[in-house]
């Protein structure tokens, strides 16, 4: 369609009617830019074992190049969000595919430390940049009765990209070694071109847009966001993203190389693991936003992060490969689906002439603060071990319930978005 605004875009959705085509395609496509995210940041952490083999890192500098990217995801974070309030969602998409896919490539020729912190914090400006954007013009092309799930699925990215990861590293590292996986950053390139030449804006954008130049509203006002309205809800989802993310990079990155190192098993078993393990992240998204679309976001967010506690203790206190392998996807299934709410559940705290800048910021803003975790967690275990360095992360997920109580609720059981609707912070 392209009446009222002189080109073609993506209706506001009909809450009544099943989704279409568009939606359907839009949808697959924010998908598949993280799978690729995704699968270009977990290369650097399934390679980490024989990075550190080549040359000869300690684990709080190797720590430092795996925290890279969460350095670069603010500066892109806070910057995309913006940029795409002010000039569209699917135009900053584009933009960060090909950017970070340049420094993904790039890393495959890297041969000091100052180099690879340089390209992963380069990389990380457009893996940043893309999560929000891409969650934000999923969450306005489609109705509110799906939209947890819609998100959820989108963030089925990441388990598939770790686990695309993962597998590429067990097919290519044992022959080839660790270089030629960043190779695989070109797909990103197709992703790109494919996008510019196919998808529209949402119409959700274009209105805002549209009044903004008759001067009714003005797009990616960062301080509106510490408007009386809104304060409470910028800082305490600041706070919530904060500690899980905390919690989520200060752990995982370490996981193949505590594998390797406490837990007995070569490169090719943690490899398979990694993928036993995004196995049950995916599914534990979907029943999550199942759940939070027919019943609301924070009642299933305050058992996921309380379970989150619980099996990451269990997780470090298991000795056993075959009983490792056995409960990663269980754990998975119980600590990764609190992140798929977020895609959805911010962009409904937030209206759309600022919604970019919000669900971008905030997130990015907590990865970027998160950049000395895995440094953190790697100088604990040196002095303890990575079982309780890893441990540790529990107490963060308990930490996140404290910001999550002071969040609104935006839907009722039955999927009404009650919230949005009386506060005008809908599309």
């Amino acid at each position: 369609m392209e009446k009222a605004y002189g080109q073609k875009y993506i209706p506001i959705p009909d809450e009544s009617a099943p989704l279409n085509a568009l939606q359907i395609a839009v949808w697959l496509f924010a998908w598949l830019a993280l799978v690729v995210d995704m699968m270009d940041w977990q290369l650097v952490t399934v390679s980490a074992s024989s990075i550190l083999a080549e040359f000869k890192f300690p684990k709080s500098v190797m720590g430092l190049v795996l925290g890279a990217p969460l350095l670069g995801v603010g500066i892109g974070g806070l910057l995309s969000g913006w940029l795409a309030d002010k000039f569209g969602r699917v135009r900053v998409m584009v933009s960060c595919l090909t950017w970070y896919s340049i420094f993904t490539v790039a890393f495959a020729r890297a041969n000091s430390f100052e180099t690879m912190l340089f390209l992963r914090i380069m990389a990380g400006i457009g893996l940043g940049a893309q999560w929000g954007v891409g969650h934000t013009l999923v969450a306005e092309i489609m109705p509110s009765r799906v939209r947890i799930m819609c998100s959820a699925v989108v963030q089925t990215g990441f388990a598939f990209g770790a686990l695309l990861a993962a597998f590429a590293a067990k097919m290519i590292m044992p022959d080839y070694g660790w270089r030629p996986l960043f190779y695989l950053g070109a797909i990103g390139f197709i992703l790109a071109i494919i996008a510019a030449a196919a998808i529209p804006e949402p119409e959700a954008w274009l209105q805002r847009r549209h009044e903004a130049q008759q001067g009714l509203v003005k797009l990616g006002d960062i301080r509106r966001l510490f408007s009386p309205e809104l304060r409470r809800r910028t800082i305490c989802s600041f706070g919530l993203v904060w500690f899980t993310t905390l919690a989520y990079w200060g752990g995982t990155g370490w996981i193949p190389n505590w594998l390797v190192a406490e837990r007995g098993l070569d490169i090719v078993k943690s490899m398979n693991y990694l993928m036993f393990l995004n196995v049950g992240g995916v599914i534990g998204y979907l029943v999550f936003a199942l759940i939070a679309d027919r019943w609301g976001r924070k009642p299933p967010a305050y058992v996921a992060l309380v379970a989150s506690f619980i099996a990451i203790l269990i997780f470090v206190s298991i000795k056993s490969t075959t009983a490792l392998l056995l409960f990663a996807p269980v754990y998975a299934f119980i600590t990764f689906p609190i992140f798929g709410m977020y895609g959805g559940y911010l962009s409904e705290l937030f209206p759309t002439e600022i919604r970019g800048t919000a669900v971008n910021g905030i997130y990015n803003l907590a990865r970027m603060t998160a950049f000395f975790a895995p440094s953190v967690m790697g100088a604990i275990a040196a002095v303890t071990s990575m079982t309780f360095s890893i441990g540790l992360t529990a107490l963060l997920y308990l930490a996140s319930i404290i910001p999550l109580a002071f969040l609104p609720e935006t839907v009722k059981k039955g999927g009404i978005w009650a919230v949005a609707a009386k506060s005008g912070t809908g599309s």
